[in-house]
C-alpha cells in the first residue's frame, strides 16, 4: 500500500516534466524513505536521478518497499491539470496509480502501471574537479547565448572564473562569471590550480535545455565537471526533493 497527499503540486509537476523530455517511462522505488527514480535516456547520453523526500507530503504512508513503473508523459499531462490551490492524493490500487485532486471541486484520474523492460540502473561513481553553485537564470542565459552559434556549449573553470562559451564557424559567444559576480554563488575546486590552468568540457545544448526545465522549483542548482568528462547537474528543493542529471560530454575526435 502506498498513499501520499501533496499540497505543492507544481514542484512535482516541473521535475517530472523535465524528466519526461528525456525518458518516456520511469520506475519509482517507493519506500519509507521516499520515492526514487534512476533511469538512462534511450541514447545513453543522460542519466536522471530523482529523490522525492517524504517531507514533501502532508501525509505519506508506505507499508513495504515496492516498484511502480508509469508512463511519465501521461502522468505529467494529468499533473498539469491541477490548479494551484488543489491538494493531490497519490495512491496505488489494483495495479493502477490513482490521482485525486481536491480544490473547488473533486477530480480523479488513474493510469495503469506498466511492466518495465528496462534493467535497473546504477549511479556511476564519478570524480569531479570542481563544484559550481550558480543562479539558474545566469546558466540559462549563457546557454541561450551559446545556442545562437552552435549546438553545443563549452564550460570552463579557472581558479577564479566560470566561463560559458560557444564557437561557431564564424561567430562565438562568451559569458564570464568571476567570484565577485552576484550570479556565481560559489566556485570550489577539488584540487589546487595554477594561474592559467583550465578545466574544460563540451556538452549538448539540446540536452541542457531539457535538463534546465528542472530549475523552475529549485532553491539551489549546482554543476560539476572535469575536462572531457560527464557533467552533473543537481537541483535541490530543500526538504522536498533532489533532482540530478549526469550528461555525457561531447568529445572532439579530429
Amino acid at each position: 500500500m502506498f498513499r501520499g497527499v501533496l499540497q505543492d503540486i507544481s514542484i512535482l509537476k516541473d521535475s517530472l516534466d523535465a524528466i519526461s523530455s528525456l525518458i518516456t517511462e520511469g520506475t519509482f522505488e517507493v519506500s519509507k524513505d521516499g520515492m526514487k527514480l534512476v533511469s538512462m535516456d534511450p541514447a545513453s547520453v543522460a542519466m536522471v536521478i530523482l529523490n522525492i523526500l517524504p517531507t514533501i507530503f502532508l501525509e505519506y504512508n508506505v507499508d513495504k518497499t515496492q516498484n511502480m513503473t508509469v508512463n511519465l508523459s501521461n502522468l505529467v499531462t494529468i499533473l498539469k491539470r491541477a490548479r494551484a490551490s488543489d491538494t493531490l492524493t497519490l495512491e496505488l490500487d489494483d495495479n493502477k496509480l490513482k490521482l485525486k485532486m481536491v480544490g473547488d471541486f473533486k477530480r480523479s484520474f488513474s493510469i495503469p502501471l506498466i511492466d518495465s523492460s528496462i534493467s535497473e540502473q546504477k549511479i556511476p561513481s564519478l570524480s569531479f574537479k570542481n563544484k559550481i553553485e550558480i543562479e539558474p537564470s545566469a546558466l540559462k542565459d549563457g546557454i541561450k547565448d551559446a545556442a545562437m552559434v552552435s549546438d553545443c556549449v563549452i564550460f570552463e573553470t579557472s581558479p577564479d572564473t566560470f566561463t560559458i562559451k560557444s564557437l561557431g564557424d564564424t561567430s562565438e559567444t562568451k559569458m564570464e562569471l568571476t567570484k565577485d559576480s552576484p550570479s556565481l554563488i560559489s566556485l570550489q575546486l577539488t584540487d589546487p590550480m595554477e594561474s592559467g590552468d583550465i578545466i574544460k568540457s563540451k556538452y549538448s545544448i539540446d540536452y541542457l535545455d531539457k535538463i534546465l526545465k528542472g530549475a523552475k522549483s529549485a532553491d539551489q542548482i549546482s554543476i560539476q565537471f572535469s575536462t572531457d568528462y560527464p557533467l552533473k547537474v543537481k537541483f535541490t528543493a530543500v526538504n522536498r526533493l533532489q533532482l540530478g542529471f549526469i550528461l555525457a560530454p561531447r568529445v572532439d575526435t579530429d
